[in-house]
């Protein structure tokens, strides 16, 4: 039976090598769309705040012109002093205020405008200074200093794995959730493609009366959606590894460095294990999908609420940390990210790692027979 399987295996990657839209669209594409994505990013934000800080803002400040908070003020931001009518950002304080005095100072902008809603952030921190600078004067008048109400020396020791302080933190809040959405995308392409697409051009139907086992037809379709799965998956990973290479100055993925993150030989393992695992269940899942429907469009709807599910399942775990509920494990998806989190971090938990794996493959083989049974009786036929 295997070596039919592997047959039709062979006849489905040629037809889908044929096709150089679909090879970009499954390889390339998400090889380059993470590089594109983070590093395309940084450089806007990058760009962003240099010209907010060439920009000359006018500002307008009432109630106050003590020359030591414009000082503070020139020192965070370049700006011109204006009137409210024309200012950018207004700074108001009460009437006849009195420098040392408590009072409540308005800051006026207009959050649409990032540059401006950058510049008002640099001239809160401007009056921070300000307010801190009168707080020591006030002391001052009873022989004290700011630093003489400092009882305590507050020192941070991260005793987190170094693969999380070197921005693996990072890397398992954003990439379990590109990876699951490409190895998805890439097994719905193929799926719908070798089963509903197939019918729809009438080429099942001549499959269907050869020689070769209807069960060796199906593992044979399911190894191929599983091999092209996976190879978008990794795809995505070759994407990362580029955006960790050429990120602008080692600064990438939401600003946090990420230049000295080396992944460990069982973390990649552990992840290795876990792309191909989670590709055979996705794999069996749409390809189950797929024998359902007669046409590709058909299909597409039958798959687009399980995608959305693979959506939402990544978007709501993207925040959490990897649970130690064992139950969880046991769950398709969500295992399988919380496993990644664990890789990227450097403490993968062998027990999560194992009860995920068996239960990627559990319900794959489930699926494998789903679809055997289905290409073994009259209901592939009458849906062809």
């Amino acid at each position: 039976m295997f070596k039919d399987a592997f047959i039709i295996f062979r006849k489905e990657l040629k037809n889908f090598f044929k096709d150089q839209r679909t090879i970009i669209s499954t390889f390339l594409l998400p090889a380059l769309l993470l590089p594109v994505l983070f590093i395309g990013m940084g450089t806007v934000m990058h760009t962003m705040e240099s010209k907010a800080q060439q920009t000359t803002f006018t500002v307008a400040l009432e109630g106050n012109h003590d020359p030591r908070l414009t000082t503070l003020m020139a020192d965070k931001l370049s700006y011109t002093l204006g009137e409210p009518q024309e200012a950018e950002i207004v700074i108001t304080f009460p009437p006849h205020y009195l420098a040392g005095t408590r009072a409540q100072v308005l800051v006026t902008y207009d959050s649409s405008s990032s540059k401006i809603e950058y510049a008002s952030q640099r001239l809160v921190g401007a009056l921070q200074e300000y307010n801190t600078l009168l707080a020591d004067n006030l002391l001052s008048l009873y022989g004290l200093a700011g630093d003489d109400l400092q009882s305590l020396d507050i020192r941070l020791i991260d005793i987190a794995p170094s693969a999380v302080q070197s921005g693996g933190a990072v890397l398992a809040l954003l990439v379990p959730y590109f990876l699951i959405i490409f190895l998805f995308s890439g097994s719905m392409n193929a799926g719908l493609d070798t089963t509903s697409g197939e019918k729809e051009r009438g080429s099942l139907a001549v499959l269907l009366v050869n020689q070769v086992s209807r069960t060796a037809i199906a593992w044979g379709k399911i190894l191929f959606v599983s091999v092209i799965s996976l190879c978008a998956a990794m795809a995505t990973f070759v994407g990362l590894l580029i955006t960790l290479l050429f990120s602008l100055d080692g600064m990438s993925l939401t600003g946090a460095s990420t230049s000295a993150y080396v992944m460990s030989g069982s973390s990649l393992v552990a992840l290795v294990l876990l792309l191909i695992t989670t590709a055979l269940f996705a794999a069996a899942v749409v390809t189950v999908v797929g024998c359902f429907a007669k046409t590709v469009k058909e299909g597409s709807s039958y798959i687009i609420p399980l995608y959305m599910v693979v959506v939402l399942a990544g978007v709501t775990t993207m925040y959490m940390d990897p649970s130690e509920l064992i139950a969880l494990y046991l769950i398709p998806i969500v295992n399988t990210i919380f496993v990644m989190k664990e890789s990227f971090m450097g403490m993968v938990n062998p027990l999560h790692l194992v009860v995920t794996i068996l239960s990627n493959l559990c319900f794959a083989y489930v699926g494998a027979l789903v679809v055997a049974r289905l290409f073994n009786s009259e209901r592939i036929v009458q849906t062809v």
